[in-house]
């Protein structure tokens, strides 16, 4: 409130919206009208809350304390205890929370409503409730239950009621032919005739159909893709949110009123949303639900004379009516005609002088209309020149915030729009493809050229018999015939030239000593692995090992080369002394009898070992018969004296023979499985990189939004102290002015005192 408002007739704060008025003591509250004498220069005290101007300021401190007090209560809740503040806000809570309440059952609630017999709210709101629990009607939109378990909001565009049985339903028969002769009741009494209802004519009470009997026609409210079909009653139910017993309660206590001890809907609702011009079977296909009475049983006086009329038999006249007063005669006659001119002419007499005050008064009335009207005018071109102006600042605003939404909206399109291309280029920069197609593509280096004193065609060979040493020259002790290691100038040197003491000798004897040791662990572990009494026969069959005759010519053509030695040196091939003047011809020997240990005797060993080996898959024996001629050759020409391609073979075909080897196949099972540890280790050391990245970026998140919490902590903080320190500042502000004015009455009490006492 504020104390003196000096020359304004309006706050600066909005009044109380219409219609939003509490109840004092649960009582209406009428607000003051401002006098109708008011100058435009007068001081006066104006309140704020109630929108209410005083003259007298003990009114209006009277009026601030009373809206201060918890005496007011909401006029739609009924909630008591409050504020004037409170009560207003509550029944704009209220107001707000029946504003979406569901257009298609207004009508219903209020036809139901007007069909029910109590005398409280709650008892109506508890009979309408339980009819429409589990009844909907069209236009109304609801849930439906899918066979997939999910809901569809749907609009019910007809209620099907179920079929009827031979022209019989739920307790409606037949009615007999009317009676010709009606008879008609004339009574005295001013209380209701017992006009008998239509269900005790009948003979018995209509039932309701069961609700879930019915069917209703829905059709989705979105999704235009589905057709309008037909549910059960089950499928169907309503938003909690959109109607419950709460909101049914707040809307019949704003559109119910007591009416003769009876709640029955307002008039100007009914009007408002034209109950009468629509029928309750438009809605629902059903008889309207005769509800159960709690109104007392009112005690019937007796009956009064009454005729009973009928178009067969005469009126019948009741004692009492048939008693006629005989007339009077004579000078009472005359005085009684003479005493009823003066009581006329008096009559008449002061309707005249009333009509006379009434145009009087309804002069001075026209006049203080007219000035009324005046200032009302005046008022109301004041407040739309306000409201022109505060709608034109309405609309600035407004275009700024809709200007900057449009701003706004564009970044964050343009942000947009660049993620998109950005992860487009990404995907597509992520997406395999020929090098020669990529767009960031940089010219090559200049390559340089590498002088080799090897033809080109043999080039990649010797890379490959280069990489084969560098592999697994630790696993054949490679460094006992090169202890500096090999490398490609070595190479060259050995297949280009032909000193029989080069290095080309050299890396004979590694290949043939590491093949000769490797073939003897080989026979030493097949003779411990062999079974006395194991029939090689069965063996070779249960390892479906078929006689091939161009294999058996094979490997005996082999064994021949390989008893060579024996018959003529006394010795196997492998106790041969091996130097620079026998290598090639112990080579060539070597050669020849490759596939020679392939027997059945090692079958066994071979196909658990090495892979099923068979004397096809020997490299020698591959050799032998793709290049016959180079063994020819070597059977009359020294190694050394071959062609570098001619040498390659041959050293290409000895890599092959190592690599069949079991110690080659288990080295390389066992850098396969470091391998995939080392994979597995990866992956987990990846997996934990990744976890502790998703951690650091969870655990920056939460910091921020810990961050953000502070802040709006803080402003909010900060909002509350402004607000504080202006509730602070107002306060003070009000106390002086009422201590100024108490000062100032004081003083006015003082000097009249003197006064007194000076005349005195």
């Amino acid at each position: 409130s504020e104390p003196a408002a000096r020359g304004q007739s309006r706050a600066d704060t909005d009044p109380p919206p219409a219609g939003a008025m509490p109840l004092l003591h649960r009582k209406p509250f009428e607000r003051k009208r401002p006098p109708a004498d008011l100058r435009p220069d007068e001081h006066f005290f104006y309140c704020r809350v109630t929108n209410e101007i005083f003259r007298d300021y003990d009114e209006f401190f009277e009026r601030t304390i009373l809206c201060n007090s918890l005496v007011w209560s909401c006029a739609i809740t009924g909630k008591a205890g409050l504020t004037y503040q409170e009560a207003v806000e509550s029944e704009k809570k209220a107001r707000r929370n029946i504003q979406n309440f569901p257009e298609p059952l207004i009508g219903p609630v209020l036809y139901l409503a007007g069909r029910t017999r109590r005398a409280r709210l709650h008892e109506v709101c508890d009979d309408v409730h339980a009819y429409l629990h589990n009844r909907f009607f069209v236009g109304e939109t609801v849930e439906v239950l899918r066979n997939s378990g999910a809901r569809l909001q749907c609009m019910i565009l007809e209620v099907k009621p179920p079929p009827k049985e031979n022209g019989m339903m739920n307790g409606h028969t037949q009615s007999p032919p009317a009676v010709a002769t009606e008879t008609i009741v004339i009574s005295d009494s001013d209380e209701e005739p017992d006009t008998p209802k239509a269900s005790a004519r009948n003979g018995k009470r209509p039932t309701a159909i069961d609700p879930s009997l019915f069917k209703y026609k829905v059709k989705p409210v979105q999704q235009e893709r589905y057709e309008s079909v037909t549910v059960k009653a089950c499928q169907i139910s309503r938003k909690p949110t959109l109607f419950s017993r709460e909101r049914l309660k707040l809307f019949l206590k704003l559109h119910c009123e007591l009416h003769n001890g009876v709640q029955r809907p307002k008039a100007t609702s009914v009007i408002k949303y034209k109950v009468c011009e629509k029928s309750f079977s438009e809605a629902f296909p059903d008889d309207p639900p005769a509800f159960a009475s709690s109104l007392p049983t009112p005690q019937r006086k007796p009956p009064k004379s009454r005729v009973v009329v009928s178009p067969l038999v005469s009126p019948v006249v009741s004692p009492m009516d048939a008693f006629v007063s005989r007339p009077v005669i004579g000078v009472d006659q005359y005085y009684a005609a003479m005493e009823r001119e003066k009581l006329l002419a008096l009559r008449e007499e002061m309707q005249a002088m009333a009509y006379e005050k009434a145009k009087l008064q309804r002069a001075q009335f026209d006049v203080m209309e007219a000035a009324r009207r005046r200032e009302r005018e005046e008022r109301e071109r004041e407040r739309e020149e306000l409201r022109k102006m505060m709608e034109e600042e309405r609309l600035k605003k407004k275009e700024e915030k809709e200007r900057q939404k449009m701003e706004r909206e564009k970044e964050r399109e343009k942000l947009r729009e660049e993620k998109r291309k950005h992860a487009e280029y990404v995907k597509l920069w992520r997406k395999p493809r020929e090098d020669l197609e990529c767009d960031d593509l940089k010219e090559l280096p200049a390559p340089t050229p590498v002088k080799t004193r090897l033809p080109p065609e043999c080039f990649g060979d010797a890379l490959m018999v280069l990489e084969f040493l560098h592999a697994f020259g630790e696993l054949f002790d490679l460094q006992d015939e090169f202890p500096e290691g090999i490398s490609l100038e070595v190479l060259e040197e050995a297949l280009v030239g032909n000193n029989a003491d080069g290095p080309l000798c050299e890396l004979l004897f590694f290949f043939l000593t590491a093949i000769f040791e490797a073939m003897a662990e080989e026979e030493e572990e097949v003779a411990k692995d062999q079974i006395a009494e194991a029939d090689t026969k069965d063996l070779t069959e249960a390892l479906d090992e078929d006689a091939d005759p161009t294999k058996t010519a094979l490997s005996a053509v082999a064994s021949l080369a390989a008893a060579w030695p024996q018959l003529h040196q006394g010795c196997s091939l492998k106790s041969l002394d091996l130097d620079s003047c026998t290598l090639s011809e112990i080579l060539r020997l070597h050669i020849l009898a490759s596939g020679a240990d392939v027997t059945t005797n090692n079958a066994k060993y071979r196909y658990q070992k090495r892979g099923g080996f068979d004397a096809t898959d020997d490299a020698g024996m591959e050799l032998r018969l793709n290049h016959p001629g180079l063994l020819k050759k070597l059977s009359t020409t020294s190694i050394y004296d071959l062609s570098p391609a001619e040498k390659l073979k041959i050293l290409h075909a000895l890599c092959g023979k190592l690599l069949t080897l079991v110690s080659t196949r288990d080295f390389i099972e066992d850098y396969m499985e470091i391998l995939r540890q080392s994979k597995q280790e990866f992956r987990e050391l990846k997996a934990e990189q990744n976890r502790r990245e998703r951690g650091e970026a969870a655990a920056k998140i939460r910091k921020r939004k810990e961050e953000k919490l502070k802040e709006q902590e803080m402003k909010l903080k900060e909002i509350q102290e402004r607000l504080k320190e202006h509730e602070n500042r107002v306060l003070n502000e009000t106390g002086e002015n009422i201590l100024d004015l108490t000062t100032k009455v004081k003083e006015q009490v003082r000097d009249v005192s003197e006064d007194d006492e000076c005349f005195g």
